[in-house]
């Protein structure tokens, strides 16, 4: 196969893992955020 075959396939893995290491940041941030933040209880 061509060069450019291989090398289109570094680049979609390269974007690939980056989508998942900024989901994963992403997860981790939001689920620290709840954690800080806890939402509030209504007391009726």
């Amino acid at each position: 196969m061509s060069i450019d075959f291989y090398k289109s396939l570094e680049i979609s893995g390269i974007g690939l893992a980056g989508v998942f290491i900024f989901m994963t940041i992403f997860y981790f941030v939001s689920t620290l955020i709840d954690k800080m933040f806890p939402p509030e209880e209504d007391e009726e």
